[in-house]
């Protein structure tokens, strides 16, 4: 027997922010070749859009990890579904972007990881539409 679909999202979500850790590596180890990283306009206070992005990416799928491992409510199961597209958007949109000026190494990651929210938005959606999961209590020992 293959792996349910709670487990699956939760391998693809973490897929998806190892592969944020790894597209943000990416952008910083540059300094390794002498190239100067800072922006034009670097005032060395981070943007409000950069916390943002990091939340978004990074904190937030944690937080729809621990939904899919506490709790098994239809409207969590359809929420996740929802949000799922919206980050499968946020990954197109952004590979079109870096198109403009392709990265060899970039480009590739920002493939695999659009397709891999692709996959998580197909299994988030068969996950919803499931009627009914036999899942332990919250927190059970067993």
């Amino acid at each position: 027997m293959g792996i349910q679909n709670p487990l699956r999202c939760i391998i693809l979500w973490l897929l998806l922010i190892v592969a944020m850790i790894l597209h943000f590596n990416y952008h910083v180890s540059g300094i390794f070749y002498g190239k100067d990283l800072a922006r034009p306009d670097a005032t060395g206070i981070v943007p409000f859009g950069t916390h943002l992005i990091r939340n978004v990416f990074y904190h937030l799928p944690m937080i729809w990890i621990l939904l899919l491992v506490f709790f098994n409510h239809k409207f969590i199961r359809i929420g996740l579904f929802l949000i799922s597209i919206l980050y499968s958007i946020s990954h197109l949109l952004h590979l079109i972007g870096e198109m403009k000026n392709p990265d060899f190494s970039q480009m590739p990651l920002l493939l695999l990881t659009l397709f891999i929210s692709i996959i998580l938005s197909i299994q988030h959606y068969k996950y919803s539409r499931v009627s009914s999961i036999n899942k332990p209590p919250v927190l059970s020992l067993s």
